[in-house]
């Protein structure tokens, strides 16, 4: 490998030598201190190679010979350098072109939003700007779990936000909190969750609970109003009355106004071992870097995990400068995180308090935000002399009232 570099840095020459003193011309030539190398004879004369450094000095030899000596073909960095040399302009639009492909690829050039339905993406789009998230910006400036979070937090309809970077383009993932589906009945408002009813306050409709009644989840709260423009008894079942009928646009009656506010009930439970052995990262980081051609992979630097125990994170970066089109090469970021073994001996202090935390964050999950919290409760539970088992009790006070999927 390193000899074909060297060969290959220094340059080749090959050449044609004719004449009738050929072994003359030979033995001058090495008299010299010229080497040749693949040294071939042939029926119009010798063949060989010879290092471009050292053809200058076959002069000396063919004229005392009287060998004629013709290049056949060259080899090697420097013909290749000349060649480039007389193309600057070439040249020039090469290196300026691949240093706008490695800026483009440091930035957002798209943002997309995916997995919304009753979330307006331009919504999503605007708060996510206010938070630094827009095209032209360099992508390593931006915090995205940060900004998946402060989403969630604004977004109330979300359950969850995920923010992730492909190349030059950043996805915005959503998934919608799920309400109860109840086909009957679309424009009554029904309880997201079960609770003891608190206030009622209807705007339009008719109540179907009472405060102080506990309701489960997707118990109708709020009828939908009668239209007045629909009959009160039934249409008799006259075929022609029917289709003279069926063209008439039927009234809607109108959907349910209302607010249901009631004491939810929440709860979530974890446990921690006294004694525990797990593997996690030692905050040491090693990166390696490739290009990707298609399917193929080539690593510049850091091939293998320098570690022992690793983690692998890829991440690919690549240049979409036109809607579906994306630039052949793309760059390849290895991430190799070290990996070690923890033996961890906790009091029982400190696994309660760990196990409250772990609980505590589990109900915060459920937890729509903005929820006033009336009350927490941590009990801990019994378990085995290796294990701290706690539950954490939380009451809110909230509104309950949804629209109904249809």
């Amino acid at each position: 490998m390193f000899e074909w570099l060297r060969i290959f840095w220094q340059g080749r020459i090959f050449f044609l030598a004719r004449g009738d003193q050929l072994s003359r011309f030979l033995n001058q030539v090495l008299k010299d201190g010229v080497i040749l190398h693949h040294i071939q004879k042939s029926e119009r004369g010798m063949r060989a190679q010879i290092k471009l450094a050292d053809f200058r000095r076959l002069r000396k030899a063919a004229h005392r010979t009287h060998t004629r000596v013709h290049i056949i073909a060259k080899y090697g960095w420097p013909f290749i350098a000349k060649r480039w040399w007389h193309r600057k302009g070439l040249l020039t639009g090469i290196v300026v072109i691949a240093m706008v492909l490695t800026v483009l690829s440091q930035l957002v050039l798209s943002i997309s939003v995916s997995g919304n339905k009753n979330v307006k993406s331009s919504e999503v789009l605007e708060r996510a700007e206010k938070l630094g998230l827009r095209t032209w910006t360099y992508s390593k400036n931006l915090d995205l779990n940060q900004i998946a979070k402060v989403l969630q937090e604004q977004l109330p309809d979300a359950a969850w936000i995920g923010v992730e970077r492909s190349g030059t383009s950043v996805k915005i993932k959503i998934s919608e909190k799920i309400r109860p589906s109840i086909p009957k009945e679309a424009g009554n408002l029904v309880a997201s969750h079960a609770g003891l009813v608190k206030e009622i306050m209807v705007i339009q409709g008719t109540p179907m609970v009472h405060e102080g009644e506990i309701v489960r989840a997707g118990q109708v709260l709020i009828t939908q109003a009668p239209n007045p423009g629909l009959p009160s008894t039934p249409i008799a079942q006259n075929s022609e009355a029917n289709k003279s009928n069926s063209s008439k646009p039927v009234p809607q009656a109108s959907a349910a106004r209302g607010f249901v506010r009631a004491r939810v009930w929440y709860s979530a439970e974890a446990q921690i071992p006294l004694v525990e052995d797990k593997i996690e990262e030692s905050g040491r980081v090693a990166a390696g870097w490739g290009i990707k051609f298609g399917s193929r992979v080539i690593m510049v630097t850091t091939p293998d995990s320098p570690f022992e125990q690793t983690e692998k994170e890829v991440l690919v970066q690549y240049v979409q400068p036109w809607r579906n089109w994306r630039f052949p090469v793309e760059g390849i970021r290895v991430n190799y995180k070290e990996l070690h073994n923890v033996h961890l001996e906790r009091s029982v202090a400190e696994a309660r308090q760990l196990a409250e935390e772990k609980a505590r964050i589990e109900v915060q999950k459920e937890i729509a935000p903005g929820v006033v919290i009336v009350e927490e409760n941590v009990k801990v539970l019994s378990s085995n002399s290796k294990t701290e088992r706690v539950r954490v009790e939380v009451e809110t006070y909230e509104d309950l009232a949804v629209y109904a999927n249809p």
